[in-house]
């Protein structure tokens, strides 16, 4: 995203997209050098909020509250000596008052609850080092740990649409945040597969792993009413997008040999029914022309077999505010 001109290029990170459940309003990020800042796309409106915070900090991880006028995300220093930091931050979409939120040293991965009270995130005391499950409340602040074991490292973090428990991706777990990065624990790791998806059905539960896939570590992308959304990826066996339901059954969107034709973001809708996908554009030669496309395709074929497809308009009406995260 530039404000060049007046200009909204829309760019996102592998993973890191944030939506309301209807995927009506869909936050991207960008940054670098002297220029970072969240997006957030209203696909119906044709418009986009651009939240900047200048050069620095980088803005990631954006979650959008269910009814997509609050936005959460972590702001990490540009400055090499703060390097490993990051602080958790509530921003109105339209502008407005940034709220920093929880006193640890590291957050990642926020998510909101279906009600829009309260965000699971995952929380560190130390730059690059172990991190645990935690809810905070938006109304109080309160703190409190889902599970006092912790991950080595981790991706993604969902409540149930159910109400029942929570979902993580990570890296693990191990029974406390010394031996999450203990030589022991990683070892184990990387001999049985990992990243890989579990659940924690109640607070203080130790997560139990809930698909491991026989291909290559599964990455957490989203939940559903009734399935977890799944991408996988092994050498030889290509790249996968999966809807993996309770029972374990499979349903798989897509799959690339290569990888190379995957979008380069992608979440799906609460009801299963839709994905938006974020997907670099190239010239006739391959060569990348600096943009990205947001497109929405139907999980399901239609009575002619066919998956349908819509590319929405990259002329988006930008309102720029600034972030003031002092």
């Amino acid at each position: 995203m530039s404000d060049e001109d007046g200009v909204v290029t829309v760019i996102t990170v592998p993973g890191e997209i944030g939506v309301t459940p209807d995927l009506r309003r869909v936050a991207l990020t960008k940054w670098g050098a002297d220029f970072s800042a969240i997006g957030v796309c209203n696909l119906q409106a044709g418009s986009v909020e651009v939240l900047r915070a200048g050069k620095k900090a980088a803005l990631r991880m954006p979650a959008l509250s269910p009814d997509g006028e609050t936005i959460a995300f972590v702001a990490q220093p540009v400055d090499p000596r703060l390097q490993g930091l990051s602080s958790l931050y509530l921003a109105p979409v339209s502008g407005g008052e940034v709220r920093r939120i929880g006193a640890r040293a590291t957050y990642d991965a926020p998510s909101f609850s279906s009600d829009g009270e309260r965000i699971l995130v995952f929380a560190g005391d130390e730059p690059w080092g172990s991190v645990q499950p935690v809810e905070i409340s938006l109304n109080s602040g309160a703190e409190r740990v889902i599970w006092s074991g912790a991950f080595n490292g981790v991706h993604k973090a969902a409540y149930d649409p159910g109400g029942e428990g929570y979902w993580v991706g990570g890296l693990g777990p191990a029974a406390s945040l010394a031996e999450a990065t203990s030589w022991a624990s990683i070892d184990y790791d990387t001999k049985h597969g990992s990243p890989r998806v579990f659940r924690i059905l109640r607070e203080g539960e130790a997560p139990r792993p809930f698909s491991v896939n026989p291909d290559g570590p599964g990455f957490l992308v989203g939940v559903t009413q009734d399935e977890v959304v799944i991408e996988t990826a092994a050498m030889g066996a290509g790249s996968r997008a999966l809807l993996v339901n309770r029972k374990g059954e499979v349903r798989r969107l897509w799959l690339s040999p290569r990888g190379d034709d995957l979008p380069s973001g992608w979440v799906v809708s609460a009801d299963a029914k839709r994905i938006v996908a974020a997907r670099l554009l190239v010239d006739a030669m391959g060569q990348s022309l600096g943009k990205y496309e947001l497109t929405v395709f139907e999980t399901g074929p239609d009575e002619n077999g066919r998956v349908l497809s819509r590319a929405l308009s990259s002329d988006l009406r930008a309102t720029f505010h600034d972030l003031n995260l002092s």
